[in-house]
């Protein structure tokens, strides 16, 4: 009697604890692995029903976060491991994207020979958010010809010259070239500029630093920081923006990039797009600040290398000078 008892007691044990091991660990790693697969299930359905051709190999990772967790942590190891494991083309799911990673040179030849034809561009998902839709970089065909003319505009060597101390450093040099940007681009009085220079700055940093991160817009993500700068910087645009329009009745103006941007709106007799050309003056501070500060920042270096070269364009420019002060009288 006392053993069957035992018996029946030592069964009740062994199921609870099977039980309770079903329950907190057998059953969330068959839900996680059904949740896997479903979700590779989903996104394979979300290809382009009018393409015959297969998708490269390839796995979509976890749902919803992708294979981002994994770049992120491992980043050129991560790259290597998916290269040994599907070749030189494979898919996978980066940053809320469902991503075909093309390298290889011959690979990556036909893709940008093929532009517009076998493929277009496109920014992800956080930088198309920060940036907006209407921007050059975000548009195609027709409507990217006509706004590429619309933000080319030009400028003489005069108005471009400035003087001042010269700084070697890359970040005063980024300084700089924002605040020639912002002057040159923008349309920002002298006095603005000083007054508004420190804050902008920071905020299109921050902006450029959330970039490239998670399409999630929740506080404290890199994406609505990235969108709170952004929105501060259109901010100041938007009353760069009707001071402009409400001095347009004025016989001359300066000619800067937002002003193009405006009067190309006037001739086509179209409202002015407030967001739109926002949006346009925005990109073209992001398109020039990097390039051309590093740019700058390499010329001061290699003149410093080069006396003869310097002297030889002191000399110009006090000869062009001289030829300007000649025409003037």
């Amino acid at each position: 009697m006392l053993f069957h008892t035992f018996t029946v007691r030592c069964n009740m044990v062994v199921n609870a604890l099977l039980t309770t091991f079903l329950c907190t660990v057998a059953l969330p790693i068959l839900l996680f692995l059904l949740a896997v697969k479903l979700w590779e299930i989903y996104t394979l359905r979300c290809r382009d029903p009018t393409c015959p051709f297969p998708l490269p190999p390839g796995s979509m990772g976890l749902p919803f976060i992708g294979e981002t967790l994994q770049l992120l942590l491992q980043r050129k190891t991560f790259l290597r491991m998916k290269r040994e494991k599907y070749g030189y083309i494979y898919r996978t799911h980066l940053f809320g994207n469902r991503t075909v990673r093309v390298t290889g040179a011959d690979n990556v030849k036909q893709i940008l020979l093929g532009e517009h034809r076998l493929v277009s561009a496109q920014w992800p998902a956080s930088v198309r958010a920060i940036l907006g839709t209407e921007t050059l970089s975000n548009v195609h065909g027709a409507q990217h010809k006509t706004k590429k003319k619309v933000s080319y505009f030009d400028l003489s060597a005069e108005g471009a010259l400035a003087t001042g101390r010269v700084c070697l450093s890359n970040t005063r040099m980024k300084r700089l070239m924002f605040r020639i940007a912002m002057r040159v681009l923008l349309g920002f009085e002298p006095e603005q500029v000083q007054t508004d220079e420190h804050e902008l700055v920071e905020a299109f940093e921050e902006m450029i630093k959330n970039l490239f991160s998670l399409p999630i817009d929740v506080p404290f993500s890199g994406l609505y920081r990235g969108l709170k700068a952004r929105n501060f910087i259109h901010s100041k645009i938007e009353e760069n923006i009707k001071k402009k329009v409400q001095e347009s009745d004025q016989e001359w103006k300066p000619r800067d990039a937002l002003q193009q941007l405006i009067d190309s709106s006037n001739k086509n007799k179209e409202p002015i797009s407030m967001q739109a050309i926002k949006q346009s003056a925005t990109e073209l501070l992001f398109g020039g600040h990097e390039t051309t500060a590093s740019t700058a920042t390499s010329l001061v270096m290699f003149l410093g290398l080069n006396p003869k070269v310097v002297d030889k364009l002191r000399q110009e420019l006090q000869d062009e000078v001289k030829l300007v002060h000649r025409d003037c009288f």
